[in-house]
Parts: C-alpha cells; sequence; structure tokens
C-alpha cells in the first residue's frame, strides 16, 4: 500500500509553515511527526487495517502478515505496540520515544538485516557509551550524557528464568522520579532490529522540529539550512527510498526461494555424433 496523493499533500500541509530547526540531543527532542515511521512502512508495502474512524492505527506487514503495529493514543502507557504475528516478540514505545528513534527499528522490518550489521551492545560501546556484559548474555549500558543520559538494560524478564530476555531502554531523568521515556522489547526480537534501533538511539544528529516544538527544557534549537518546503522534500525523498529497498529486498528474497534451473536433458543422436567424431 503506496502513501497516497492525499497523504502526500496532508503532510505537505501541516509542514510548509512549520521552520524547521536542527534539535540535539535527539532523545529530548520530542516525538516528532508519527508519519516519520508510518509513512516508511506504507510505501514498503504495510497495509492499513484499523477501521475508518478509529483513532487508532493499525498497520499489517505484507510478509504474509508476521508483523504487525498498532499506535493507540488511548493508552494509558506505551502508545506505540510492535510485535510478531504469533507473539514470539514484542516491542512498545512511550509516546514521548522520537520517531526517528522508533523507526530505526521499524525500519529494519522491510530492511532485513545489513552486511557488516554489529549487534546493539557495539553501537553503544562505538559511541562512548559505558557497557557492561554479563557471561549469562544480559547486560547494561549508559550513556556519556552526564545529566539527562539514556540506560539500556537487557535482563530476564522472571528473576529466575534466564532464557527469557527483555529490554529496558529509558530515557533518565534529571532527579528522581519517572522516566522522561521508556521502550520495552521482549522476547527474541530479531538481532537486525536491534540494531537498527541502536544505531539511532546512540546517534548525535540532529532531528528536525518546529521552532519551540519541544518536549523538554534541556533540548536545544539552531536554525536549519533546509527550507520547509526543503525539509517536505526530504520527507518525500525518505519514503520514496523506503519503497524501493522494500522492493529490492523482496526481489532479492524471491531469486532466494527460486529453485536451481533444471539441467537441459542429453540430446542422445548429438550424443551419439559425439562420440563417433573422435579418434
Amino acid at each position: 500500500m503506496a502513501v497516497s496523493p492525499a497523504q502526500r499533500a496532508s503532510y505537505a500541509s501541516d509542514h510548509h509553515t512549520k521552520i524547521p530547526f536542527e534539535t540535539t540531543p535527539r532523545h529530548l527532542a520530542g516525538p516528532g511527526d508519527p508519519r516519520h515511521v508510518t509513512h516508511a512502512l506504507l510505501a514498503a508495502g504495510w497495509t492499513l487495517t484499523s477501521a475508518p474512524g478509529d483513532p487508532r492505527i493499525a498497520l499489517t506487514g505484507p510478509d504474509e502478515g508476521q508483523h504487525q503495529m498498532v499506535i493507540d493514543p488511548f493508552a494509558s502507557g506505551s502508545w506505540w505496540r510492535i510485535h510478531s504475528v504469533d507473539w514470539t516478540w514484542n516491542a512498545s514505545f512511550d509516546q514521548m520515544v522520537p520517531a526517528e528513534i522508533i523507526a530505526g527499528f521499524t525500519d529494519r522490518l522491510f530492511d532485513g538485516p545489513r552486511r557488516g550489521d554489529t549487534g546493539p551492545w557495539g553501537h553503544m560501546q562505538k559511541a562512548g557509551w559505558s557497557v557492561e556484559l554479563r557471561p549469562d548474555g544480559t547486560g547494561e549500558a549508559l550513556s556519556p550524557d552526564p545529566r539527562l543520559p539514556i540506560r539500556a538494560e537487557l535482563r530476564p524478564i522472571f528473576n529466575d528464568s534466564p532464557d527469557h530476555l527483555a529490554w529496558r531502554i529509558e530515557a533518565q531523568p534529571e532527579h528522581s522520579g519517572p522516566p522522561i521515556w521508556k521502550i520495552w522489547i521482549s522476547g527474541p526480537v530479531p538481532d537486525h532490529l536491534m540494531a537498527g534501533l541502536a544505531e539511532q538511539l546512540v546517534s548525535t544528529a540532529p532531528v528536525l522540529r518546529g521552532m519551540h516544538d519541544l518536549d523538554h527544557y534541556a533540548a536545544r534549537q539552531e536554525n536549519s539550512p533546509l527550507t520547509p518546503e526543503q525539509a517536505v522534500e526530504a520527507h518525500f525523498s525518505r519514503i520514496d527510498s523506503a519503497r524501493a529497498r522494500a522492493r529490492n529486498q523482496r526481489r532479492t528474497r524471491l531469486t532466494t526461494r527460486l529453485p536451481a534451473p533444471a539441467a537441459a536433458p542429453a540430446n542422445p543422436a548429438l550424443s551419439r555424433a559425439s562420440r563417433a567424431s573422435r579418434p
């Protein structure tokens, strides 16, 4: 299901007067526009499956419905919920998690693994996070921000069951209190999804937000070289790229599933002529 002209026009209308500002750090930039996530999935072939008029947004993947996502503004905690159709694994993201970080996870649902992918711990270590890994496969990491860090932990869901692990990732408050936002991912989630999430989680690149469109006092904004029109075009380029990458992935999967061509049957007459011509 492609992003329709009406959906593109609606996005352009919402952003054509919004002056873009480069906002850092990204984990404090606020949620941004959820269409950064949903438009890419639609362009990659996902289908909108929620009923007309339902304020919840439900999307189902094209891979025989193996993945589903729901955005529920009525949820008391996590607005974003993504899971495999058999519930082998599931992920939830708070409302305040920036869309760019969520997209690190959801883009990999259609991108697939990449050559040279490192696991999430590798991305964190490379970015200068403090990482502690344990012999049982669990671990924790802390970002370098001394005031408002991100803490990531992979731990057993139940204290006595190391076979069932879950990721808990939180943006820590400056003082005691609830986290600014949190991510919870349980079950054997594919490695490339966590690699994509970690890649965006540790990135220091700014994200675009409108002037004063912030949700935390510690976020900083600087003028972006992009005009509103260029920012809109950058979004459209992103979803066009998502469509092309998903198409290439489907083509690759189809090619690997096709049987090898059968060898041509031998022609008896040609075989006899060949033998007769030998000295």
